[in-house]
């Protein structure tokens, strides 16, 4: 019996050995691959992104995507935290978070006490659930069998090495930017933000209170504010017993009135909570995207960092701090502009402003007030820019040698196409019959000179400078329509860089919504550059320039006033066009003035005619008085004045309509060697001592081009190569070539 005994005790000796060695081959095979702390160096957290003014005001946040689904944090300093939530944090949390080296036993036999009697108490310290949430990530999310033993047993020197490495203060900026608090939100930023709308700074004692024992449930504590309310008031007595506040500041802190988002509630003058009812769950939710200024704006950057960053770093990674080029008073301004305005009926709108040098867009209206979706009408929209064109038509006609002063006849015209006789008339169906200067024939908008001036100088050449400028031609081909607006499209905030080139040395410039992108840490990770095209000679520009200032303060022989005389503004000197598409569908005022180029569209986006009290509106009505009040409040109090002229041009004065001298016409600007003219039978108005003219198609028509394609080209006169945007404008010189000779002149 005694030598049974002696063997059953070396059988159980064995294997409690065995078991013993097992469990601890089993705890090294779980320890062996212990996470580096190097890695918490270089960890990113995916966080929510900030979009700013260029005066870093906040407009909007995107939330970024973790484990597939959006997560609303925003990483903050310890010291953007109110202290009051800090320290309920910590006593509600972790007691004896500053006493303890990373693992605190007395909690957590305390959490597993709790916890059986049906109270849920948790036993890890701050600490561990820093390491929990960062380096063992991965397998919290496991929870079960192997992966959740693997993680508990990895968790205590994991614990041990952060305190070793970081500070106390450290350690619980890192705990309140990852611990969840309920639905999307991840850290105390998004916890503010989603219980009570607030900044993390702003919270008080309750608040903080609040939220600190919303961490072990947040989701079942949210729904029952009563014992939430119930374990404030534990938490309130223990801050007062260990020190951290005095027991007015909690009494004070219990009578405050908390309302968290979506609850109703009442207290009596005790703090007590008399009647609580859970109005709306879904409030504490902190949007996908939540836009607080300039909707439209911010959804036309948000694509455009898709196609630039890509959606990986704008919603995987998040936590990056978008400036963009928005002017807050400007877009404030804007937005006041079209509100409440009288407008055809149906009729949506569009608004941009930018600077001219830059493209920087600092005010940006995609819809009419109160209107429903994300398609923004300044930037996707593509609608006929009616007269508006027709700066570029002159424009061209400037570049090949003609003048403000050079005529051509507004008469009836037909051309025969394929699909008929095309017999383009004036707005008003009326013709004076003769030969008028160009400045005249916009002046008048008129709509017979435009199209003759495209057939003397060419139609591809005008298709060529249309498409350079932004404007989308009707399959790709140049017609004589084009001179009108007809075949052609273009958006609001492409229209409004095109005009930039008018008034900027002749450049086209890209449109920038983004000034620079920046990672949590401060690090620029993209920066556009501005780009531009070089689209017109500075004299040629400002020629452009010249006839759009005349065409708001002209007054022609006959007429009381100008077509846009309501674009006027006191004290600034303002040039630009209307345009009105057929039957009124498009209306556009696209305009200049220092400091700010604008354009506003007014239309249906079914395509349909409009109609104003019943009858056709035109542009020159509806859009110059809005155009105005914008641009007037937007540069309040910045400078005024005008452009600056370049060199090579003077100024003489004209017979508006004849184009003929006269000292008691109108002044208007031109080449300095070209001020001498003379008329030539049966042409417009030729030109004396001009530069050597480009080649370019002498008749196209009749309303389409045929034949092979020419583009107009700019030639650095010295290299004989194209010019770039630094080529000295007194070097650059205007060809129309064939497009298959084009390659001759890339050089190196």
């Amino acid at each position: 019996m005694r030598r049974l005994l002696q063997v059953l005790r070396l059988v159980l000796l064995a294997g409690f050995l065995g078991a013993l060695g097992a469990a601890g081959y089993v705890t090294w095979l779980l320890l062996r691959d212990l996470p580096s702390l190097e890695t918490l160096e270089d960890l990113r957290f995916t966080a929510t992104s900030t979009f700013y003014t260029r005066d870093g005001i906040p407009i909007a946040d995107l939330a970024s995507v973790e484990d597939g689904r959006a997560i609303a944090r925003q990483l903050v300093r310890l010291s953007e935290v109110s202290p009051a939530a800090a320290v309920a944090v910590v006593v509600s949390e972790d007691q004896r978070f500053f006493r303890h080296y990373g693992i605190d036993f007395i909690r957590l036999l305390g959490g597993v006490y709790y916890t059986l009697r049906g109270d849920l108490q948790g036993g890890s310290t701050i600490t561990t659930q820093v390491v929990k949430n960062t380096l063992l990530r991965d397998l919290a999310l496991e929870r079960r069998g192997i992966s959740g033993l693997e993680r508990k047993l990895k968790e205590f020197p994991l614990a041990i090495q952060v305190e070793r490495r970081y500070s106390k203060e450290e350690i619980l900026e890192m705990y309140l930017n990852v611990v969840p608090w309920g639905g999307n939100a991840q850290g105390i930023w998004a916890a503010a933000q989603a219980y009570f709308g607030k900044e993390p700074s702003e919270l008080n004692l309750a608040e903080g209170a609040y939220l600190a024992v919303l961490i072990p449930a947040p989701n079942t504590r949210y729904l029952d504010l009563s014992s939430t309310r119930r374990r404030m008031r534990v938490l309130l007595n223990n801050m007062v017993s260990e020190g951290w506040i005095s027991q007015a500041e909690a009494d004070a802190a219990w009578r405050y009135k908390l309302v968290p988002k979506g609850w109703e509630a009442e207290y009596d003058e005790n703090g007590n909570l008399k009647e609580a009812k859970l109005v709306d769950p879904s409030v504490r939710i902190v949007p996908e995207r939540n836009v607080r200024l300039a909707p439209y704006f911010v959804y036309e950057v948000q694509r455009y960092l898709k196609e630039k960053i890509g959606t990986a770093k704008l919603r995987e990674q998040g936590g990056l701090r978008i400036i963009t080029t928005l002017d807050l008073r400007m877009q404030t301004a804007a937005e006041k502009a079209v509100t409440g305005r009288r407008l055809p009926d149906q009729a949506q709108l569009a608004l941009v402003g930018l600077e001219p040098n830059s493209g920087e867009v600092l005010a940006m209206v995609g819809a009419r007030p109160g209107t429903e979706g994300e398609f923004n009408r300044a930037t996707q929209a593509w609608r006929s820019p009616g007269s508006a064109i027709k700066p570029f038509t002159y424009g061209v006609a400037l570049e090949a040698g003609w003048t403000q002063a050079t005529t051509v006849r507004d008469s009836p015209i037909e051309y025969r196409t394929p699909q008929g006789v095309w017999r383009p008339k004036n707005f008003d169906g009326r013709y004076l019959d003769r030969p008028v200067s160009i400045r005249y024939a916009l002046d008048r908008s008129l709509n017979l000179p435009a199209i003759r001036t495209a057939e003397a100088i060419g139609v591809q050449r005008l298709g060529d400078k249309l498409r350079t400028a932004g404007f989308r031609l009707t399959g790709n081909m140049a017609v004589l329509a084009n001179a009108i607006g007809g075949g052609a499209e273009i958006t609001p905030m492409g229209l409004a860089a095109a005009y930039a080139s008018f008034v900027n040395g002749g450049y086209w410039v890209e449109p920038r919504l983004v000034l620079r992108v920046e990672d949590s840490n401060g690090r620029i990770i993209y920066q556009p550059e501005t780009k531009k095209v070089l689209l017109w000679t500075p004299q040629v520009a400002y020629q452009i320039w010249d006839m759009l200032k005349g065409y708001v303060y002209d007054v022609p022989p006959g007429f009381s006033s100008s077509l846009a005389s309501a674009a006027r503004i006191p004290g600034r000197i303002v040039g630009g066009k209307t345009g009105t598409s057929d039957e009124a569908i498009d209306l556009w005022f696209a305009g200049a003035t220092r400091g700010l180029v604008a354009t506003l569209w007014v239309g249906r986006d079914d395509h349909k005619p409009q109609r104003m009290g019943g009858v056709e509106p035109s542009s020159s009505v509806v859009n110059p008085p809005i155009w105005r009040d914008f641009v007037e409040q937007a540069l309040r109090g910045r400078p005024a004045g005008d452009f600056p002229q370049p060199p090579g041009l003077a100024t003489a004065t004209f017979d508006l309509l004849t184009g003929n001298i006269s000292s008691s016409g109108v002044a208007a600007l031109f080449p300095a060697r070209q001020v001498q003219r003379t008329q030539v039978a049966g042409a417009p108005s030729a030109v004396l001592e001009s530069p050597p003219q480009p080649t370019y198609i002498a008749r196209p028509g009749p309303a389409v081009a045929s034949g092979r394609t020419y583009l107009t080209i700019a030639v650095n006169r010295v290299t004989g190569c194209l010019a770039s945007p630094d080529t000295p404008t007194t070097q650059v010189a205007w060809l129309q070539v064939p497009e298959a000779r084009v390659g001759e002149y890339r050089c190196n």
